[in-house]
């Protein structure tokens, strides 16, 4: 084929289809103002964007002012409590769990107009089309998007408000149309995929089903292929020894970094490798319901397990955030959330029943349906093809006091030794958790007599889910941060079904749950963190990885005292 003398070269294209491809709704944003050269330059990239008759009809209010943008954000609450009634059961929920606006954490608020009456009333080509210039304002729309995204600025399209209460906030004339309401600022995260993809709300429609040919209907003809070279990884063996020897001479008297010589040690060894391998960061999320949150254990609905759901793959909890941070993967598994995630995309679905029974009536779960989930659990981390180091979180309203009940049973505690405030509650409940497990533990005293049968009567399938990834890891030789007190009791119960599990746990924290502490102990681990910390999702797990990490690089990226050219005499005589 002849060469197109007005082709961009190959570099360039690809640079234009990636920005394409990359470009995202974003609704979370930092605080930090946009600089003034990088707004006015996707403002000019906006400008440059093509309009029949050469017409411009766009306009470009910027809005900053807050007392303006509560008057917004008043009418997209009002807005979206109406449109929220549209959407029945499970879809409610899901609806209701998604960000749909930044209007007041974003740095800055962009309404982009069309002025219908610009160029006056004949405009070259609008004769028979007059709607091209709102076409042409889309496409202007279009170009500012793409240039923030090359810049790394975030943008949202905020449509959930009325025309008309936009019109009068802002004093717009008769002849201009509110088009696009934005938010832009630096994201707290750019989304690889589209928010309402990854939370399963609607998936991206396939091309073929779109392009026709001649007339409608009649699928058009595709010739295409793209081919890309498999990635190849090359890597030295090396043993350990070579690895213990090279650690003795690092630049560093020994044991000055105290545990965090440890660490990498026992991580290297872990592996079979001279220096550990972190780069491959996992966090898997178990999430489940339970039926004992009729008994008013908890101060939150059970609905929240959902939403955090959503949260969690939509990047908004807490989890997410330090994730983001340290360069975690996150994957999240419904075990027995009662609510049907409807293929949202990030969310494994492994649910066995939606949600446990009432463990103060009858067992939690049957033991196949215990064994089911203990399977799921192994069966995610197989799946996770290219691993280091794996940490487990959990999130489940109830679980607290399924984890109390399950660690008094396990170690012969009281239901008072165990119990702690759980997800905020205060004295009373705390006292009313008590005589729950109390109840529970009468109920069930005759069948406690093994780990997976205390599982099954007052366990949750988030939990046996957690058991069931552990097991998994043992098997395969892959060290396991540990989150908190669930995540402990989870522990607890797999080392008591296969001992081999005791190798390769790390305990993330200490949380804040009185019997937290019980459980490390039977476990003999030490914590990496004590920050008095609670909330669950991996939290824990996930800081103390970012931990990990940093003692593994220092272990892999110190040089020794012969590389640094420090001799012998020099470093006589030790150091205080």
């Amino acid at each position: 084929m002849k060469a197109n003398r007005y082709a961009f070269d190959a570099a360039a294209r690809e640079v234009l289809y990636r920005v394409i491809s990359a470009r995202r709704d974003v609704r979370n944003y930092r605080p930090e103002p946009i600089p003034d050269e990088v707004l006015w330059r996707i403002l000019e990239a906006a400008h440059q964007a093509p309009s029949v008759g050469f017409m411009q009809p766009w306009n470009f209010l910027l809005i900053r002012d807050q007392t303006l943008r509560k008057k917004v954000h008043a009418n997209y609450v009002e807005v979206n409590r109406r449109a929220a009634t549209a959407y029945k059961a499970d879809t409610n929920l899901r609806y209701r769990s998604l960000k749909l606006q930044g209007i007041l954490d974003s740095p800055l608020n962009l309404l982009v107009t069309c002025d219908r009456a610009r160029g006056g009333p004949a405009v070259l080509g609008r004769m028979t089309m007059p709607e091209t210039d709102l076409y042409s304002t889309c496409l202007a729309i279009e170009n500012l998007w793409l240039a923030a995204r090359a810049e790394g600025l975030g943008v949202g399209w905020m449509s959930i408000a009325e025309p008309e209460c936009l019109r009068q906030i802002f004093d717009l004339p008769e002849s201009v149309v509110p088009v696009a309401y934005l938010t832009l600022g630096w994201p707290v995260e750019m989304p690889d995929e589209p928010l309402l993809a990854r939370v399963g709300w609607r998936q991206r429609t396939s091309l073929a089903d779109l392009v026709f040919e001649n007339s409608w209907g009649v699928v058009a003809s595709k010739s295409t292929a793209r081919e890309t070279a498999p990635a190849t990884a090359s890597g030295e063996v090396v043993t350990l020894e070579s690895g213990r020897a090279r650690r003795a001479r690092l630049t560093r008297p020994p044991g000055s970094l105290g545990r965090l010589e440890g660490w990498s040690e026992w991580l290297a060894n872990l592996q079979g490798l001279e220096h550990p391998r972190v780069e491959r960061r996992w966090l898997l999320l178990f999430a489940g319901d339970h039926g004992v949150t009729e008994e008013g254990v908890s101060a939150y609905r059970q609905e929240v397990t959902a939403k955090m759901v959503y949260q969690f793959v939509a990047g908004g909890a807490a989890v997410s955030a330090i994730a983001r941070q340290h360069g975690i993967q996150v994957r999240v598994a419904d075990l027995g959330v009662d609510h049907d995630f409807l293929g949202a995309r990030g969310v494994a679905d492994k649910k066995v029943r939606r949600g446990t029974r009432n463990f103060t009536r009858e067992a939690a779960m049957t033991r196949e349906e215990c064994q089911r989930a203990i399977n799921a659990g192994a069966e995610l981390v197989a799946e996770l093809a290219d691993v280091d180091l794996l940490a487990v979180g959990e999130m489940g309203i109830g679980n607290s006091t399924s984890a109390s009940a399950l660690a008094a049973a396990l170690l012969g505690l009281s239901a008072s030794a165990v119990v702690g405030i759980g997800t905020g509650v205060g004295p009373s409940t705390m006292q009313h958790k008590v005589q729950v497990i109390e109840a529970a533990l009468a109920l069930h005293r005759d069948e406690l007599t093994d780990p997976t049968t205390a599982l099954a009567c007052l366990g949750g399938y988030e939990i046996a889910g957690i058991v069931g990834a552990l097991e998994q890891a043992a098997r395969q030789g892959l060290a396991v941060v540990l989150d908190g007190f669930i995540t402990g009791v989870a522990a607890l119960v797999a080392v008591r079904r296969e001992p081999s599990v005791s190798t390769i746990l790390m305990a993330g924290h200490r949380s804040a749950e009185p019997a937290h502490e019980e459980v490390l102990k039977a476990l003999e681990l030490e914590p990496i963190l004590e920050l008095d910390m609670r909330l669950g999702e991996g939290s824990g797990a996930a800081l103390a990885m970012a931990l990990v990490t940093t003692a593994c690089r220092i272990d892999s990226e110190m040089v020794t005292f012969e590389e640094a050219g420090i001799e012998d005499a020099e470093r006589e005589g030790g150091r205080d």
